[in-house]
């Protein structure tokens, strides 16, 4: 596999990656909203059932983000290693924030 297929390969992860971090986020909004209609009707039964969907689509958008991120890194350092201009932004601290 050449350079430039492998950092094609690498983005195309990448790109899955968010769309499925995304996609379970999305889902995870959408069940809290439920579980807050719940709650507010005081079904506390619909209300954790509803939570606990949410949280297991929160940490499964969670870990879509993380692999999204690796696969970025990833094809930023092949870019980089090959002397190609493009790469992305590196203005943040190890704990995502800007500095």
């Amino acid at each position: 596999m050449s350079t430039s297929e492998h950092d094609h390969e690498l983005h195309n992860e990448a790109h899955h990656a968010h769309l499925e971090a995304a996609h379970h986020f999305e889902l995870a909004a959408k069940h809290h909203k439920l579980a807050a209609e719940a709650d507010q009707k005081d079904d506390a039964v619909t209300a954790a059932h509803q939570a606990y969907i949410a949280y297991a689509h929160a940490l499964h958008g969670a870990q879509f983000a993380e692999e999204a991120a690796m696969e970025e890194l990833a094809a930023d350092e092949v870019d980089e290693d090959h002397g190609h201009e493009e790469h992305t932004d590196h203005s943040h601290d190890h704990k995502g924030h800007a500095q």
